[in-house]
């Protein structure tokens, strides 16, 4: 196959929030003289960048709120959407869902959701004009964060969708993230099996850093169609049937996995056996700013757990199949590109 950057990719799991570049971080916070600690670009890299592996996954989430200040207008939230799609086209890929969440962007700060979610659509919105590249977007719901807030926003993301402005069906699917915690289930139901019954697709991050029957907990409560990470699967047999039968994709983050301490070692990332165990799964790059990665750099992990580059390819067509984009986008790019076919 080659070079990975020219291979077709379709990427499923990527936090438009959570991937902001440096050199924006930098520019936004001189424009809006924010203040994010510190003065010296060394020390704000090091707090803005994570290469080693951390404590735990609620170690890394805090790295988050030092890139979430300078989120803080909507020509701001535009420009690092927009900036976001680049990136995506750069590392090749054709067909990307990233995802973000108004709660976390809106914290500690006066900006209203409407400015949020206009802003994110009319930068991805300018990025598609540009460049050859589908995007839909997923709202998450932070489950650390505000519940009430979490459930307005939803009903905004759900309001934008049926209004007319350019591109808002591009806003195709609900996520719960960060901390899985037992309480969640009860208090999020409602709001997200109404959003599925208005259309959008759900995924759910579980199976990250608690247990395979949190997964089977996220399938039967919230209907999941993917699930992000869920990689404890690998533990659990009567779990891993579960999630063949419904024919539910993984979004898999193997650097993000050993980053956050879900695994010790990138070499001992259970990706390879759940593909050898018949598991959709599929590749993604989580945060890469944040994680100092890109979307190919995950291509060359998956290279060395031991996969060959039509294996690699598989997991791209089963992206392409779980994707939450309407089937006409699906299958135009079937049809343009013969890898995925």
């Amino acid at each position: 196959m080659g070079n990975l950057l020219n291979l077709p990719k379709v990427e499923l799991h990527r936090h438009l929030d959570g991937s902001v570049r440096f050199s924006t971080i930098m520019d936004l916070a001189k424009i809006h003289n924010i203040d994010l600690g510190t003065k010296s670009p060394d020390d704000l890299y090091k707090k803005v960048t994570v290469t080693r592996p951390m404590t735990s996954l609620e170690a890394v989430l805090d790295s988050f709120w030092t890139t979430q200040k300078v989120l803080c207008s909507y020509e701001a939230i535009k420009r690092v959407s927009f900036e976001n799609v680049e990136d995506c086209f750069r590392e090749g890929s054709k067909l990307v869902e990233l995802r973000f969440a108004p709660v976390f962007i809106q914290k500690n700060k006066s900006i209203g959701f409407d400015e949020i979610i206009e802003g994110v659509i009319d930068g991805i919105t300018q990025g598609m004009e540009k460049y050859q590249i589908q995007i839909g977007l997923i709202h998450i719901m932070p489950r650390s964060l505000d519940l009430q807030k979490n459930l307005s926003a939803t009903d905004d993301i759900l309001r934008y969708r049926k209004s007319h402005h350019k591109n808002a069906d591009r806003l195709v699917g609900i996520d719960l993230a960060d901390l899985e915690t037992e309480e969640s289930f009860s208090d999020y139901r409602d709001s997200v099996l109404k959003a599925q019954k208005e259309g959008l697709g759900v995924t759910v991050h579980s199976g990250e850093d608690s247990s395979a029957d949190h997964v089977r907990r996220s399938l039967e409560v919230f209907n999941a169609e993917r699930i992000g990470h869920g990689v404890q699967i690998i533990n659990d047999e009567a779990v891993m049937k579960l999630v063949k039968e419904r024919d539910v994709a993984l979004e898999v983050c193997p650097t993000s996995n050993w980053l956050t301490n879900i695994v010790p070692t990138v070499e001992e990332h259970p990706l390879k056996k759940l593909f050898d165990k018949g598991v959709k799964v599929t590749l993604n790059s989580d945060d890469p700013h944040l994680m100092g990665i890109d979307l190919p750099h995950e291509y060359e992990v998956a290279r060395r757990l031991g996969f060959k580059d039509s294996e690699i390819m598989t997991m791209n067509r089963w992206a392409l199949e779980k994707s939450f984009l309407p089937k006409d986008i699906k299958t135009d790019l079937k049809k343009k590109f013969s890898e995925f076919q």
